[in-house]
Parts: C-alpha cells; structure tokens; sequence
C-alpha cells in the first residue's frame, strides 16, 4: 500500500450529479469503480490530445477508424464478388449446353466429363494459395487431356 501511495497522488474532483450519474454507469457497465472509469477517461483525454503518448490506444484508434471506413467498400467487393460469380457460374453451364446440343449421347456424356474435370480444378485451385494461375491451367488441361487420351 506505501509503494502505491507513493506512485499516485491525491486529486479530488468535483463534477455536476449528472457527470457523476454518467461516471456511475459506465463504472456499472465496466463492473469498475467511479475511480477506476474517470481515471481512464482522463487517461485517455490526454492521449488524444497528444499530452501524453499510448502507442495501443492510437493504434486501436486508428485500428477502428480505418475499419470503419473500409467496411462498405469491403462489403461492396465481397457483393460484387457474389455477382461475378453467378455470372460465371451461368456461362460455364450455359457452355456446356451449348457444347452438348446437337451432339449424340457418346459426345454429351465426353463433353459433361470434361465440364467436370473443370470444375474439380476450379475448386482445386480456389483451395489453393498464392498459385501461379496460367501454370495450374496448363497442368489442368494437360490433365484433362492425357485422361481424353486415355479413353
């Protein structure tokens, strides 16, 4: 209890009852004391004021304020992401319909296994990270090939 008192001085505060009501609250909310609550504003007053240098409270600072400026742009892409892929999505299926019309049952059946050989290694290489993407495609179609050839 000495060291303590030695590291902190006495400072009485007189402050209006609805200022004391607000400082009960957010002491209820923290489940800490009136003390403990003014202490950090305090704390935290000089900080942003640049009186006194927190390195975690400007970096969560900063932290919170640029996510909330890039979330509607995050959301933003993440939808536009959606919508390329149902776009993408119909193509392909629209390909191999197109590819399969007019062609006899042996040709469908060669034609739909290779659309799915597609597939496979488009989720392959969504698994993947950091790939080499015309890389993976010549192995795909090599692949897809040698299993064409192999038939």
């Amino acid at each position: 209890m000495e060291n303590q008192a030695e590291k902190s001085a006495y400072r009485p505060v007189r402050c209006s009852r609805e200022l004391d009501e607000t400082l009960g609250r957010l002491a209820a909310q923290r489940h800490t004391s009136k003390s403990e609550v003014l202490r950090d504003l305090v704390d935290r007053g000089l900080v942003s004021i640049g009186a006194k240098n927190d390195d975690n409270y400007l970096y969560e600072l900063v932290q919170r304020v640029v996510k909330e400026t890039m979330q509607p742009q995050i959301e933003r892409l993440a939808a536009i992401s959606a919508k390329a892929a149902h776009i993408s999505s119909a193509a392909f299926f629209m390909g191999v319909y197109s590819a399969t019309r007019g062609c006899s049952p042996a040709e469908q059946r060669q034609i739909e296994e290779v659309a799915g050989s597609a597939r496979e290694l488009g989720i392959q290489y969504l698994k993947l990270k950091d790939r080499d993407i015309d890389a993976f495609i010549r192995n795909g179609v090599k692949t897809i090939t040698e299993d064409d050839s192999n038939e």
